[in-house]
This record gives C-alpha cells, sequence and structure tokens, in this order.
C-alpha cells in the first residue's frame, strides 16, 4: 500500500527537494573525503552531481573547505 500524499504547497515541495539535494551532496562530498584522497573517477562523479543537484560553484567550494577541515574526516581517511 503506498504512503498517503501529504498536504503541503508546490514551494514547500520545492523546498524540501532543495534541501534534500543539498544534504546530499554534502553527505556524499564527505564520504568522499572520509575515503581518502580525491580520484578522477570521483572528482567526475561530482561534477556530474553538482549539475543533477544544482550545486553552485560557490556552494561546492564552501563544502569542500568544511570537508577538508573536518578533523573527524581527516582522522577516518588517515586510518
Amino acid at each position: 500500500m503506498w504512503p498517503q500524499a501529504l498536504q503541503m504547497t508546490r514551494d514547500e515541495c520545492r523546498g524540501m527537494l532543495r534541501r534534500l539535494e543539498l544534504e546530499s551532496y554534502s553527505h556524499v562530498i564527505s564520504v568522499f573525503r572520509a575515503q581518502g584522497g580525491l580520484s578522477e573517477n570521483k572528482a567526475k562523479l561530482l561534477e556530474e552531481l553538482r549539475g543533477i543537484f544544482h550545486i553552485s560553484q560557490e556552494r561546492h567550494r564552501a563544502e569542500a573547505r568544511r570537508v577538508a577541515n573536518d578533523e573527524q574526516l581527516c582522522t577516518i581517511a588517515e586510518a
């Protein structure tokens, strides 16, 4: 049985979708950092995801700085 549709406006749906896109990109870039170095394949995938998730260059740079300075992700990458 399918779940019922919620009573959400179009703007609410768009807002929720945008949050999901941003969170998804953030999670992927975090995982890639925790895995260690950024391979050519991972860089290409991030570029594709930027287009799919509508991530600006500015947002990408902010996420890259965030993961580069995250002590936990750096520790995991070096383990």
